[in-house]
């Protein structure tokens, strides 16, 4: 049987023609190469070295040997050196999925605010539509899917099975509203404004079907049927609302945080008051199965955070984290 070992000690010989230089270099006894390579050419059924010379000679099979053998080494090397930068990489990464609206509004700043007590980890996130991102989850390509959700459990009711039968671990780490915004009009306020029951129907901005913000609205509007919305555009991304928004297209509800340089620019305004918001949850959910080391360690340290704070309605679990 032809073994990895013998064939390094075998092309050690051919580079130093000597069995006593090679067993060194080998760190065997001369008679323990001896017998590796007598092996080899029991199993190849031919000499690889001419003996009868002063210095080792290889024979026409050895020379064959000698090509195939530094072939199939440096192969197996570089594959057992990739496979273990792949394990210490795996072992370092943490895989998020998330919906589209989290990387405005959560994990440019939620990142850099762990970076501190994460320096060896590498975060890597991947944004899709919520269902999608828990296929993800299901199918352990990612080991966490960060959402939003409301607490009427309308985006809950919806997420699909992933976490269905006790098989998904939930960590709340902020909140979060959606506010109706609309540009301002020549006064200031709202040019779409929705406190004015009598007035001529609002232009609505609609999420499209696929975004879980809309699922959260949805029972909302339920509630106020008295609000007389016109819905004549839609987008699947906040960005696309909040363009509308600014473009005097109507009124959208959008993240409080995606708006807020906004709101304080007086570009865009409140089109109605607190109970026409929708309040959010920033969720973070895995599996139960292990994690990698980082990813692990990652819910570990929120786990201890969450224990540790109370947040006041509307102040975010990791205000603070650096």
């Amino acid at each position: 049987m032809i073994d990895l070992v013998s064939l390094k000690d075998f092309l050690v010989l051919c580079q130093t023609r000597s069995f006593s230089r090679a067993a060194e270099r080998c760190h065997v006894s001369v008679s323990g190469l001896s017998r590796r390579i007598q092996g080899l050419e029991q199993w190849i059924g031919a000499p690889l070295f001419d003996r009868r010379t002063a210095a080792l000679e290889l024979t026409q099979p050895g020379e064959r040997l000698q090509a195939i053998s530094s072939e199939v080494v440096y192969a197996l090397a570089g594959l057992r050196k990739s496979i273990k930068a792949d394990g210490e990489d795996r072992q370092q990464r943490i895989r998020f999925a998330a919906p589209h609206i989290m990387s405005a509004v959560f994990f440019p700043d939620w990142v850099p605010r762990l970076h501190n007590d994460f320096r060896s980890a590498k975060f890597s996130v991947s944004s899709d539509n919520l269902p999608e991102c828990f296929e993800m989850l299901a199918e352990g390509s990612v080991d966490y899917v960060v959402a939003l959700f409301d607490e009427a459990g309308a985006v809950a009711a919806r997420a699909g099975s992933a976490c269905e039968a006790g098989d998904c671990l939930v960590l709340e780490l902020g909140r979060e509203r959606l506010v109706p915004v609309s540009a301002p009009n020549a006064a200031g306020g709202p040019l779409f404004d929705l406190r004015d029951p009598g007035g001529a129907p609002v232009s609505f901005l609609g999420y499209a079907e696929e975004c879980h913000l809309g699922w959260s609205l949805a029972p909302l509007l339920e509630r106020h049927g008295e609000l007389r919305l016109q819905r004549h555009h839609e987008a699947s991304l906040t960005d696309g609302l909040r363009f509308m928004a600014l473009s005097r297209l109507g009124v959208a509800w959008l993240p409080q945080a995606l708006v807020r340089e906004d709101l304080d620019a007086g570009r865009l305004v409140r089109a109605g008051g607190p109970s026409l918001e929708v309040p959010l949850r920033f969720m973070l959910m895995r599996r139960r199965a292990p994690l990698a080391e980082q990813a692990e360690r990652l819910w570990r340290h929120l786990g201890e955070l969450v224990r540790a704070e109370a947040p006041a309605p509307g102040e975010p679990v990791l205000e603070g984290v650096a």
